[in-house]
């Protein structure tokens, strides 16, 4: 009777305790990880050399990472799942998914295949590839499934790696649907929607009571977009779990996507209220929101938490990103959170983003402010050295400094864009034009003659090696630029129309330098191209008129030169220095004819 009273406390034990680790996993599930966390936090507190308590631990941690990689840090998530594998490894050394655990943490870190291989050799030979039929059992699938989930972590994807192991689980429980639902993973990774469907329908033909396989499914349809093929399957999840929190986020994106953002929030708020509206689910809420692109309302939930739970320092951060993105932007108000944020954070919290929206907000209130472009830049390009894959950013950080006035901080990025083999088509001559700038002639020939080399009809090319060479000169007569303004005139041909303003110049310089150096006729010739470029252009007219009342006036012709007076106040009357020459020269012409 004693026997029995023992075996029956020992079996209510169990049963309590799988209860509770359900309980966790359904809550892991349901992306609801603090209270995950706590519910894990409590069952180790009374089994602690319990294994599979550590990683089921750890995977939430990872998870919660992978939930919201925008707005929170794989470093600091990582750092905080090792700390638990590294536990779970000492309690209980013969428990090998604490091993799978650690090798997925580096892999989520750092993608450093080397130092993550080890744990996953160790976990491995605990599933050695000449079992006996009679040693399959489902504890063995487990670990090859949750071996191949960890070839997902991180930014080197082992797919190939990650079916082996799902392929060998099959062989062992080709009844666990959780085998289907991570080859499902494996293959949408790949944009390989047709098996990911495969998979994901054979993880439902498995646990038919199960919702996750019809969200994943419903999931693979938003992304073609086919709004109609989705929603069905979401609301036959809704069918076998009412109260699954995720299927309402996705029904909320799904509508987000379809223009309905009333349905939308509605959802969203249902998410809300399913995960017990309790602060963890409020931030849950508003990072939908945020996802969703209504940054205003992410805002407005976000600032609701702040105010009675100020612990959460990423918060902050992720209200900074609302005031940047939302329309209007609050860009001073983003500048306080994201500065509140970067202060109270820890090195292995921050990521990209923190840096790159400090960078964006200061570039916006900077203005003409060069102690707030300077925290700007400051800011960008740790946001960029952070992640030096990041092709648009270092372009970005480029085209600023240039837009900028700041010439020498944007040939030194632009010939690190050259270096890494990401020069756009444009950038030698932003590059030339900043050479230009700095007055540095040498090496502003060299890039607009490269560039002309390899383009002879970039017309732009020809203006500022022209320009260049003109500020080559130290007299008005020494004509630098002459060969270079032919040149472009020439690659012009009969485009005038769509060069309008590039010949005005060359005409102009034309014009002066052949009045320089006595060649009136010919200047006289430049100023008429430059007359008849744009008849609709008073200014240039006007301009092109004076310029040859000044060459006749030279050569003392002051007929020829009253009467280019005369035909600029034909375009405007108003024009005093004409009047006044005009009346100039009618008493020269007359003194000259009275003398005769």
């Amino acid at each position: 009777m004693k026997s029995l009273l023992v075996l029956l406390c020992c079996a209510f034990s169990v049963s309590a305790w799988t209860q509770d680790l359900n309980t966790a996993l359904k809550l892991q599930n349901s992306e609801q990880y603090e209270e995950a966390e706590k519910v894990f936090q409590d069952l180790i507190r009374k089994d602690p050399a319990n294994g599979n308590l550590y990683y089921y631990y750890g995977e939430t941690v990872l998870k919660f990472y992978l939930a919201d990689t925008f707005s929170i840090s794989a470093e600091q998530f990582a750092n905080r799942a090792e700390e638990i594998f590294q536990e779970g490894i000492k309690q209980a050394p013969g428990n090998v998914l604490n091993l799978v655990g650690m090798g997925a943490a580096i892999l989520m870190k750092t993608s450093d295949t080397t130092k993550a291989n080890p744990y996953f050799a160790q976990a491995e030979a605990a599933v050695p590839l000449t079992m006996k039929k009679k040693e399959y059992t489902p504890e063995k699938a487990v670990i090859l499934t949750k071996l191949a989930a960890a070839q997902l972590f991180g930014r080197v994807n082992r797919f190939q790696k990650a079916i082996n192991y799902l392929n060998r689980a099959k062989i062992i429980n080709p009844n666990d649907p959780n085998i289907y639902l991570v080859l499902g993973e494996v293959y949408i990774r790949q944009n390989d929607a047709s098996n990911a469907l495969f998979n994901y329908n054979q993880a439902l033909n498995k646990d038919p009571k199960s919702p996750l396989p019809k969200i994943r499914i419903g999931n693979i349809y938003m992304r073609v977009p086919n709004i109609n093929a989705a929603r069905p399957y979401f609301e036959e999840a809704l069918q076998i779990d009412s109260t699954f929190a995720p299927v309402y986020r996705s029904l909320g994106e799904l509508w987000t996507l379809a223009g309905r953002h009333d349905l939308a929030k509605e959802y969203y708020y249902k998410f809300l209220v399913l995960s017990g509206n309790t602060t963890p689910a409020k931030i849950r809420y508003g990072n939908s929101l945020f996802r969703a692109k209504d940054y205003a309302g992410a805002l407005s939930v976000i600032e609701e938490v702040l105010k009675v739970d100020d612990s959460r320092n990423y918060l902050n951060r992720l209200a900074a990103y609302c005031c940047y993105d939302k329309k209007p932007q609050e860009l001073e108000k983003g500048r306080l959170y994201i500065e509140t944020f970067l202060k109270n954070a820890e090195p292995d919290q921050l990521i990209t983003r923190d840096y790159l929206y400090y960078g964006h907000i200061m570039y916006k209130l900077a203005k003409n402010d060069s102690v707030l472009l300077d925290i700007a830049f400051e800011n960008l390009k740790k946001a960029y050295f952070m992640d030096e894959t990041d092709k648009a950013l270092l372009s970005e950080i480029a085209s600023n400094y240039y837009y900028s006035r700041r010439y020498t901080e944007a040939i030194e990025m632009f010939k690190l864009k050259a270096e890494k083999g990401w020069a756009a088509k444009g950038d030698p001559m932003l590059v030339g034009k900043c050479y230009y700038q700095l007055k540095d002639l040498q090496n502003a020939d060299k890039t607009f003659s490269d560039i002309i080399a390899g383009d002879p009809d970039n017309i732009q090319a020809h203006v500022y090696l022209a320009r260049t060479y003109s500020l080559m000169e130290t007299s008005p007569d020494q004509g630098l630029a002459v060969p270079k303004f032919e040149a472009m005139i020439k690659q012009i041909g009969t485009r005038t129309e769509d060069y309008k303003q590039e010949l005005y110049e060359a005409y102009k310089y034309m014009g002066y330098y052949n009045y320089q150096v006595g060649k009136f006729e010919a200047a006289h010739s430049w100023y008429d191209k430059w007359l008849n470029l744009d008849p609709g252009n008073k200014d240039w007219q006007i301009s092109a008129l004076l310029a040859k009342a000044m060459v006749d006036y030279k050569r003392k012709d002051y007929v020829a030169a009253r009467e280019n007076y005369r035909k600029v106040l034909a375009i405007d009357p108003n024009h005093k220095a004409s009047k006044q020459a005009v009346d100039d020269l009618t008493k020269v012409i007359n003194a000259e004819r009275n003398l005769r």
